[in-house]
């Protein structure tokens, strides 16, 4: 074996490479025909695609620095010593996440789901996993380990060949930057937005399509961030018991043995209301005067709404981030602490998708944000959660007289004018989801005529001001919505992703302190006049309860799993909302609160409470074990 020169060596190493991941996930894709039939043979192609996409970015991320290690237009380069060190530091990464891999696709036959998380608490129980390699896998683990053994040693041949042009130009130089640059851009597998990430591997908007795309070592890498939590604070038959206790209902009944937790509202009679969902960035209950009581003026429209409308005066968000917020609101999931985000890889572990459900009811669907497409892959999660349609600021011409631009995307107030446009000429019954942006630290000021307050960018007053204009805009939308035919068939809910000021803390100060559930208070306005009557309602509810509740408000038949209710459920007797912060979490039936940071209950106020311990225990055991057994939803 040679080679004309020191590049067609690394690229016969890369190409090489590339055929090895390509390899491994053929025999996924042969080991599981019958999971992967539900794909054409169009959509299978596009998923190796994509497939390409995911090993390009692992392969570049380990290999991309020995290639300059390889290629520096220095004498000693050419040292075969030197080089076959590189070529054995090239080959161990690579063979072991190959190892990985394999490793992967025995265990997807178990759970039709990735790896991921798992190795963050395996803990000591590594001597466990290698008697079940043994036991269950011995032929496969002995191929796999000479498979490993077979990559090093053909590296090893590979970049000890003979080099036969050992010329170094000074134009060699020139090569370096682009070398950089094509490895940046393989790393991030995108050239602008947020790194190709486990959501962006979809092709399709099927879970096989996903499957097939990924893999163990790629879901792990790039599927969020964990920590090593112990979820099996009791045994999964008390938590199921517990959690379908709080969920009891006279109006639900449960399906499936295998998925427990799976249930559907009896004998359902679709009456095909159409439901506009706007999700306001950062609102705090405080914020609202039909709420609070601070008459700060700023949100005059939504205070009007409250009062004609329903006003649930103890509702909370499920965390402090946006990601997290849709996440409930669209699969009735309140993610676990330590798994993987929406989008990032939560979606692999079957859930209920609050889009996909719209459709098999008859339903057109409709997405947007305000901020830029990709933002918070608020993109993503919309496809995925099966919403057909889907906007971004990128969408949106500027429209009206606001000044200057926000830092996230446009100003709301050319989202609510696209809204509009595209709700004109939707057809119904439709279910349609916008997500603001313009209340978003830092606060851009919109125009003068907006500023109520004397304006700062880092201040409260800021946000008073940017949510008065937001509020403004709502007005403009609502009056439009009066003029078309469907408003009177239309529920509106104006909720938010989270409270204002939700900083997530360090860990270790999340070990001391319990987590004040001020900071999760935001509003819940359910206006529709000629559907419900005005009322204002003190139970307890949460983001994940929004799933549940228009599954019974509209009548669907659908089955889903939540960790949430029908607000409008009136045989529902025990109320809760569940929030995470960080590594803690914490349980709220409106009288009493419990704290837990995966250790202890944390003293406080209510947090003696033994039934409510045991419910919040219940219900992160239920769902992390679940979620992991692949027995949320059929």
């Amino acid at each position: 074996m040679s080679f004309k020169n020191r590049y067609t060596q690394v690229i016969s190493a890369i190409i090489f490479t590339f055929a090895l991941f390509l390899a491994v996930r053929i025999f996924f894709y042969l080991s599981y025909l019958d999971y992967f039939s539900s794909l054409t043979f169009s959509e299978t192609l596009q998923s190796f695609f994509m497939g390409l996409r995911v090993d390009t970015a692992i392969i570049f991320t380990l290999t991309s620095v020995l290639w300059l290690l390889l290629l520096l237009p220095l004498k000693f380069t050419f040292y075969k010593p030197y080089r076959i060190l590189i070529g054995l530091i090239w080959a161990v990464p690579v063979a072991s996440v190959l190892f990985f891999n394999i490793g992967d696709v025995l265990y997807f036959g178990f759970v039709n789901r990735h790896l991921s998380d798992e190795l963050n608490v395996i803990g000591n129980d590594v001597g466990i996993l290698f008697s079940m390699a043994m036991d269950y896998f011995f032929y496969q683990s002995i191929v796999a380990s000479i498979l490993f053994l077979g990559v090093l040693y053909f590296f090893y041949k590979l970049f000890g060949a003979e080099i036969r042009n050992q010329e170094i130009r000074a134009m060699e130089w020139v090569n370096i930057p682009l070398i950089l640059i094509v490895a940046f851009l393989g790393v991030r597998g995108k050239i602008d937005g947020i790194s190709f990430g486990v959501s962006d591997a979809f092709a399709v908007n099927k879970l096989a399509s996903g499957n097939l795309a990924l893999n163990g070592f790629f879901c792990y890498y790039r599927g969020g961030n964990r920590q090593n939590i112990n979820h099996s604070g009791m045994s999964l038959v008390s938590a199921l018991e517990t959690v379908k206790s709080a969920l009891d209902s006279n109006k639900t009944q449960y399906h499936e043995s295998t998925f427990p937790l799976m249930r559907s509202y009896k004998d359902q009679k679709p009456n095909k209301h159409n439901v506009v969902i706007i999700m306001i960035e950062s609102l705090s209950a405080e914020y609202v005067d039909a709420l609070s009581h601070n008459n700060l003026g700023i949100t005059p429209t939504l205070d009007k709404m409250a009062n004609e409308g329903l006003l649930f005066t103890n509702f909370y968000a499920n965390g402090q981030r946006s990601q997290e917020g849709i996440t409930s609101v669209f699969t009735g999931l309140i993610q676990p602490v330590g798994f993987e985000n929406f989008g990032e890889g939560l979606e692999l572990y079957n859930l209920s998708f609050l889009g996909k459900m719209a459709k098999e009811n008859g339903y057109a669907t409709l997405s947007m944000q305000s901020s830029d497409r990709g933002s918070f892959r608020v993109d993503k999660l919309s496809a995925l959660a099966g919403f057909s349609d889907y906007y971004g600021a990128e969408d949106m011409p500027k429209s009206s007289d606001e000044v200057g631009a926000p830092n996230y995307g446009v100003w709301d107030g050319d989202m609510f004018r696209l809204l509009s446009q595209k709700l004109h000429t939707i057809s119904e019954p439709f279910i349609s989801f916008a997500f603001t942006a313009s209340t978003h630290a830092p606060y851009y000021s919109a125009g003068a005529k907006w500023e109520k307050y004397p304006h700062s960018m880092k201040s409260e007053y800021g946000f008073f001001n940017t949510m008065f204009y937001v509020d403004a805009q709502i007005a403009e939308f609502m009056e439009k919505a009066k003029q078309e035919p469907w408003f009177e068939n239309t529920i509106f809910i104006f909720t938010a992703d989270h409270a204002n000021h939700a900083e997530v803390a360090p860990t270790k100060e999340l070990q001391s302190a319990k987590v004040p559930l001020n900071e999760f208070h935001i509003p819940l306005i359910i206006y529709a006049p000629k559907i419900l009557q005005a009322q204002k309602i003190d139970r307890v509810g949460s983001h994940a309860d929004i799933l549940a509740s228009l599954t019974d408000i509209l009548g669907w038949k659908n089955t889903f799993t939540a960790i949430g209710n029908s607000l409008f459920d009136e045989s529902v007797t025990q109320r809760f909302a569940f929030v995470k912060r960080g590594n803690e979490v914490a349980l709220t039936d409106g009288k009493a609160s419990v704290h837990y940071n995966f250790r202890n209950f944390m003293d406080g106020e209510g947090n003696n409470s033994a039934e409510l311990q045991e419910l919040l225990i219940g219900i992160d055991t239920a769902q992390a074990s679940l979620l992991k057994q692949t027995k949320w939803m059929q």
